[in-house]
């Protein structure tokens, strides 16, 4: 009979036997650490399926024999084999960030500018160079309300929610990011071209891979964004 862990497993990886699907059933429903197992081994696992690339599928595999050999021919708890896979999707997340760092940069946000735009002079002023100060210093849970605020406030000063949708990137809010970037993107203003390569980061982050493609693929070649986007988009063919 398998291990609760080689059921969770086989569970993830959708190869469960009708007798193993029975058991794991079973255990579902009666047993509340085996559902926070299961859970704890989806979150990593989707962890690892959002930041592998497909130049890293070496290290994926290196990761599936580590697994293996933790579990193979003996009982060991979850939390035991869940170490080292925990420790590898780190080294992973590492070689990612410090090894290959031209591609960390073409999904860093820029600096947002620091000026006044027209509107409730003192007020407003205010607070967009409160918003300016968060975002910068990526306190983007401190920026994306004032942005908000300010987006709401006048929907005509597209500047708002240009680095709302930005502010949003940087919370990891990739669905609501795209949502505010859509229009700048499908529009003529300045923020076009910049909101075009954004989206793709968002898109690409919600796993539309393809859309994000399209979206990088129609950045205009005289755009001060088009080099980067042109990196991007080899990077992820």
């Amino acid at each position: 009979m398998k291990t609760r862990e080689e059921l969770i497993q086989d569970y993830i990886d959708q190869v469960l036997s009708p007798a193993d699907k029975q058991l794991f059933d079973t255990l579902y429903e009666s047993d509340t650490e085996f559902r926070a197992e299961l859970k704890l081994q989806e979150e990593m696992t989707n962890l690892l399926s959002r930041r592998l690339s497909s130049e890293e599928e070496t290290l994926r595999t290196n990761l599936k024999k580590v697994e293996t050999t933790y579990r193979k021919g003996k009982v060991i708890l979850w939390k035991q084999w869940l170490i080292p896979l925990a420790a590898a999707a780190c080294l992973l997340i590492v070689a990612k960030f410090v090894f290959f760092p031209s591609d960390t940069a073409l999904y860093e946000l820029p600096e947002m500018r620091s000026e006044i735009v027209r509107g409730n002079q003192n007020n407003e002023a205010d607070s967009y160079e409160r918003a300016v100060e968060a975002f910068n210093a990526k306190d983007y849970q401190e920026s994306t309300p004032i942005l908000l605020e300010l987006h709401y406030a006048d929907k005509a000063i597209l500047q708002y929610q240009f680095y709302l949708g930005l502010s949003l990137i940087g919370e990891k809010k990739f669905d609501d990011a795209q949502k505010y970037l859509l229009f700048l993107a499908d529009g003529e203003s300045v923020f076009q071209q910049e909101a075009s390569y954004y989206l793709g980061i968002a898109l690409m982050e919600l796993g539309q891979t393809e859309q994000a493609k399209q979206r990088l693929s129609n950045i205009d070649p005289s755009s001060k964004i088009y080099e980067r986007a042109k990196k991007l988009l080899d990077s992820i063919k």
